[in-house]
């Protein structure tokens, strides 16, 4: 038996999907051994450790990454498209990539060892299979889906290279960083949030494996000359599906399943896939070939999902620290210094963000951390400088941003300073979009993210008298909308929030007239309403109900009635 580490020699690796959930775990085990990697991205990255280079090219283009292949010991293939789904789009991005680089590898580094990572999809079960013995390299491939016949074609394609090659086929792979709509995650929050699935004892087993065992797993068969030319299983664990509701849902009672798995069992071969996966050990392999090679596995039963359970937790319970940083501008007063004072008591580590050094200094009562920076937003060189600070790299990032900071200015557009009118929309819209541009990869990446955008009632009509306000707020309500459709599949949670008034300095220092008998609401119950959408799925928050009227309003009454309307308000009122 061969160790893994220190064996080799410093080596250099290509390595393609360097940027994603494997990837990023595979460049730092590389890497942490002195080894040098080129990384193959679609996307720019600006990691700049020392060790690695970047490639951004997709896979068809050769001529942009051959080059880069010239004395390379080894390549790891892990591109692809790894949703599990049917479609078209499938062949060109797993088969048609394969080909591409084997093709340069061929040409550039014919001596170079291939590692193609697979699935353990690729093969599923026959129909006539009853699932009672474990997936092995021998066993027939049966893909039920689109996806893993993309990656069996491309393992025929690596099998007719003339490269060194081996192919590792992966079984589900988990991990903090792991896509929230895949296996496990979908599984916990299931029990998170009480679906009717998680109550019930499912008896079927999958082979679950942590990303950081399969790294090494997958950088053991590139280096291990006995891996050429040979399929191998990274299997990892057979864990009950009843065993992950479990995990995410401890006290919920279940009805056992077993009973039915032992009914069905004659009749498992007119079965759907997934209905086997449900109840017998359809995904379940071993990896024994591998652990011969010197492969270990560090992570297993609860430890190795821990880090999915509580982020998951931390996404459908908003009471729980989701850790990294928690920051809020505006926090000095008014709504953000309330939802800073009771996100502290949550215990969330905060960074605190103001232009007033004196009420930045409030009291926060908090066992967390608590970070101040003094930041006037309208400035755009002071949001360059806080986007530069050291604490955007925390181990856990960013998790949670609420941006509450905002002004406004009662009077018409051409009476109005014009250089403080272009600093309400430098602080109300352009500082948000900045601060969410910085937070939302490290977001995305992780695949759990909480992104509050304060925008106000003003924002579902034009408002004369206060113009830039409310076309300011119409902005950050549209960004918001927008930025949660584009990142919800990625697992971030977007919420713009268009309250009414409430009972700040706001209106004193926009110059905005007290209506006498008007009662606004406090910061505190803006606070708890907010509080209260967190890990719901609310996408849009208006309150109260009055804010809730002039919006159905702006969208019922033609645009020339409504401006009219709102003219005459803001004339008599305000």
């Amino acid at each position: 038996m061969i160790p893994l580490s220190g064996s080799f020699g410093m080596k250099s690796y290509f390595v393609t999907g360097a940027a994603g959930f494997i990837g990023r775990r595979v460049v730092a085990q590389l890497l942490a051994r002195g080894d040098r990697v080129v990384a193959q991205s679609r996307q720019p990255q600006y990691d700049t450790r020392p060790g690695i280079a970047w490639v951004c090219a997709p896979l068809t283009d050769i001529a942009g990454y051959r080059r880069h292949l010239e004395g390379i010991d080894a390549v790891i293939h892990l591109a692809a498209d790894a949703r599990f789904a049917n479609g078209s789009h499938y062949g060109p991005a797993n088969v048609a990539t394969t080909a591409a680089l084997l093709q340069a590898c061929a040409e550039a580094a014919p001596d170079a060892a291939f590692l193609f990572v697979s699935t353990i999809g690729a093969v599923d079960r026959a129909p006539a299979d009853a699932c009672r013995q474990p997936l092995t390299e021998e066993s027939a491939c049966h893909p039920c889906s689109d996806y893993g016949r993309s990656k069996r074609d491309g393992e025929t394609l690596v099998r007719n290279s003339p490269l060194s090659w081996r192919i590792v086929r992966s079984a589900l792979v988990v991990g903090e960083e792991m896509r929230h709509d895949s296996h496990a995650a979908v599984f916990m929050r299931m029990a998170l949030q009480g679906g009717p699935l998680s109550r019930l004892d499912l008896p079927g087993r999958w082979s679950l494996l942590h990303v950081d065992d399969l790294a090494q797993g997958l950088i053991l068969a590139a280096d291990h000359p006995q891996a050429a030319r040979r399929t191998l299983f990274a299997a990892g664990e057979p864990v009950r599906l009843g065993e992950l509701f479990r995990l995410g849902a401890p006290q919920a009672g279940r009805l056992p399943m077993t009973w039915l798995a032992a009914l069905l069992r004659p009749f498992c071969r007119w079965m759907p896939f997934q209905a086997k996966a449900l109840l017998y050990d359809a995904l379940v392999a071993t990896d024994l070939p591998l652990q011969q090679l010197g492969w270990q596995r560090t992570l297993r039963g609860e430890a190795m999902l821990a880090g999915v359970l509580r982020r998951e937790q931390a996404r459908c319970r908003a009471a729980m620290p989701p850790g990294g940083l928690t920051l809020v501008t505006g926090a000095a007063s008014g709504l953000g210094l309330a939802l800073s004072r009771r996100l502290a008591g949550m215990g969330r580590s905060l960074v605190l963000v103001d232009n007033n050094p004196a009420l930045l200094e409030a009291e926060i009562s908090s066992e967390a951390p608590v970070m101040r920076r003094l930041c006037d937003l309208s400035r755009p060189e002071a949001v360059a400088a806080l986007l530069r600070e050291s604490f955007w790299d925390h181990d856990a990032g960013v998790t949670e941003l609420f941006a509450c900071a905002g002004f406004g200015g009662r009077g018409p557009v051409a009476q109005l300073d014009g250089q403080r009118q272009a600093a309400m929309v430098q602080t109300n819209l352009t500082a948000r979009l900045q601060l969410a541009h910085r937070v939302l990869p490290g977001m995305m990446t992780r695949g759990f993210g909480r992104l509050v955008l304060i925008s106000s009632s003003s924002a579902f009509q034009p408002l004369p008298g206060m113009t830039v306000y409310a076309a300011s707020n119409a902005g950050v309500l549209f960004l918001g909308e927008g930025l949660a459709a584009e990142t919800a599949p990625r697992g971030v949670e977007v919420i713009t929030v268009c309250p009414g008034g409430m009972a700040t300095s706001f209106q004193k220092a926009a110059g905005v007239k007290e209506v006498a008998g008007e009662v606004l609401m406090t910061p505190e119950e803006a606070t708890e309403r907010i509080v209260a959408q967190l890990g719901r799925g609310s996408r849009t928050l208006i309150f109260p109900f009055r804010s809730q009227a002039m919006a159905l309003l702006a969208r019922l009454l033609p645009r020339r009635v409504s401006l009219m309307l709102w003219n005459r308000l803001m004339n008599k009122l305000r």
